[in-house]
């Protein structure tokens, strides 16, 4: 089952910047690029393409 639990803002940088999860905008990739992108994160487009390849455990911040 999955676990859906909020984070603070440093807490999810720091997991993104050490490699420990995937940052993923929930916009489509328009106002991703003109508005709400965040440094490492990915358009929710790109996420999708990857996520047959991800593995269970992989985890990912949504914003």
């Amino acid at each position: 089952m999955t676990t859906l639990n909020r984070i603070s803002a440093v807490d999810a940088k720091t997991r993104v910047d050490s490699g420990l999860s995937l940052l993923v905008c929930i916009y489509d990739d328009e106002k991703f690029h003109s508005q709400a992108h965040l440094e490492g994160a990915i358009p929710m487009s790109e996420f999708l393409k990857l996520k047959p390849d991800l593995g269970k455990d992989t985890d990912i911040i949504f914003y």
